[in-house]
């Protein structure tokens, strides 16, 4: 793999439910399935339709959700948070969660495997015991530059990309979406 490998959207699933559609950009194992609740990873978007809609139920699992629109209101536990644009909120999949508000967001769901969701603008590093994704809402360049290597090379991302990245240090121009998935016995490679 190159330091930066954008994943074509013709691997990308579309599914309904009943309050718009997902679409999977990652399942780990590769033949897991979310609807048979058989993963350790799964990351997605999601267009949200409803203006009002409420999680599924997913007890063991540990979940990241940040929007990309302006933002959502969103009750975990009776405890409301408004959830604005680049904000990423970490909660149990088995907590009581109710969504106020219509766009579209990503998802990090994690079961039995030890990661992170975060945004980041400027410089970040991606640790060889690390897998990593971005998702560049906008169009932008990241810049990569290797473990013992002074050399940048950059690369082009598409507005609404999603790609897979190497170990290594990194620059990116404008604000990017980080999937942080760790080696903690799950086998992070598929």
């Amino acid at each position: 793999m190159g330091a930066i490998r954008i994943l074509p959207e013709t691997g990308f699933v579309t599914s309904e439910w009943s309050g718009g559609t997902t679409t999977e950009l990652f399942i780990m194992p590769e033949d897991g399935s979310y609807k048979e609740r058989r993963f350790t990873v799964r990351i997605s978007t999601a267009l949200v339709r409803l203006e009002s809609s409420v999680f599924t139920d997913l007890p063991g699992v540990k979940r990241f959700l940040t929007p990309l629109c302006p933002g959502f209101l969103i009750t975990v536990n009776g405890v409301k948070t408004e959830l604005r644009y680049g904000e990423v909120l970490e909660f149990s999949g088995g907590d009581r969660v109710e969504c106020v508000g219509s766009g579209r967001d990503l998802n990090l769901m994690l079961k039995g495997a030890d990661g992170e969701m975060r945004t980041e603008a400027g410089a970040f590093t991606v640790e060889p015991c690390e897998r990593a994704f971005v998702f560049a809402h906008d169009a932008q360049t990241v810049s990569f530059c290797g473990e013992g290597n002074s050399a940048l090379t950059g690369a082009f991302l598409p507005a609404l990309s999603f790609s897979e990245i190497a170990p290594g240090e990194y620059f990116t121009e404008a604000s990017a979406v980080l999937f942080i998935i760790r080696d903690s016995g799950v086998g992070i490679r598929n």
